[in-house]
C-alpha cells in the first residue's frame, strides 16, 4: 500500500495480499509460551486506492478469510472478512517528507453464529491513524521509512487498540526492494467476557522483498512472525502480494 503518501489525482493502485499463518503456541498473561490448539488462517485482501485529488486518496479493501481451529474446538470458517472503506488526506509535505491522516471504517462479513473460528472478526471497527513518510539515502541506496500510529475503535465485546506500524524499504537494485516491517498492537485494557476479558498485546516483524516486474507491476514475498506477546497467539507465516499501478 502507499503508506503515508497519497496518489496523484486519477491515479489508481491495486494491491492484492495473501497472508498465511499458523499458530500452535500462545503467550500467556506473563508472556510465557505454551502449547495451544492449532490455529490456521489465510487472509486475502484486495486494497484498491484512487486519487480523488493530489491530496486525497480513497480506499476500499474487501477481504476473503479462511480460519481453522483444531480440537477441542474443531471448527472452521471460509467466507468474507472485513471490508474497509475510507480515505487518506495529505496534511503536510516537505523535502523528502510527507504527513497524512487516514480514517477507515471496517465492516465485518462474518457473523457470530459462524462459531469460535470467527472470534474477533464479527464486530465493526473504525481505524484512525496519523502517518508520516520519509524518502532518503541509506548506505548509498534509495530508501524510505513509513511510520503509522493508530487508534482502532472496536465496537461490541473487543477492547479498543493502539497500533504502531513501521516499514523500512531499501532499494538494493533497480528492480529489487528489501522491506523490513514491524506491526505492534496493544489493547486498551480488557473487553467483555468470555473471549475478551483480559488485556493483550502482540508484536510482529515481517521481512521480505519486492520485485518490479515492470514500471506498473510488482510482486512481493515476506516472512512474518509474532516474536513477543501477552495473552495472544504466536503466529508464523508467509505473505505473498502483487501490486499494480496505473
Amino acid at each position: 500500500c502507499a503508506g503515508a503518501w497519497t496518489l496523484k489525482e486519477s491515479g489508481v493502485q491495486a494491491y492484492l495480499q495473501s497472508t498465511m499463518t499458523r499458530a500452535d503456541h500462545a503467550f500467556d498473561g506473563s508472556s510465557n509460551l505454551y502449547a495451544a490448539q492449532t490455529y490456521d488462517k489465510v487472509s486475502t485482501q484486495l486494497f484498491m486506492e484512487v486519487g480523488a485529488t493530489d491530496s486525497l486518496t480513497l480506499i476500499v479493501a474487501p477481504e476473503l478469510l479462511s480460519i481453522s481451529l483444531a480440537s477441542p474446538a474443531d471448527t472452521s470458517y471460509f467466507g468474507p472478512g472485513y471490508t474497509d472503506l475510507g480515505g487518506r488526506v495529505k496534511i503536510a509535505e516537505g523535502d523528502g517528507f510527507v504527513a497524512s491522516l487516514q480514517a477507515v471504517a471496517r465492516f465485518p462479513g462474518a457473523k457470530p453464529s459462524e462459531g469460535p473460528a470467527v472470534i474477533g472478526y464479527v464486530n465493526g471497527e473504525l481505524d484512525l491513524r496519523g502517518l508520516a513518510g520519509w524518502n532518503f539515502v541509506l548506505w548509498g541506496l534509495p530508501s524510505f521509512l513509513d511510520l503509522e500510529l493508530a487508534q482502532r475503535l472496536r465496537f461490541g465485546a473487543p477492547p479498543d487498540e493502539w497500533r504502531l506500524d513501521a516499514t523500512l524499504g531499501v532499494r538494493i537494485a533497480p528492480r529489487w526492494l528489501v522491506l523490513a516491517q514491524s506491526f505492534n498492537v496493544m489493547s486498551e485494557g480488557a473487553g467483555e467476557a468470555p473471549y475478551f476479558d483480559a488485556s493483550y498485546e502482540y508484536y510482529k516483524v515481517q521481512m521480505g522483498v519486492m520485485y518490479d516486474v515492470s514500471e506498473s507491476f510488482a510482486v512481493q514475498a515476506s516472512l512474518v512472525t509474532t516474536y513477543f506477546a501477552r495473552n495472544a497467539l504466536q503466529e508464523n507465516g508467509l505473505v505473498l502480494a502483487a501490486q499494480y499501478r496505473y
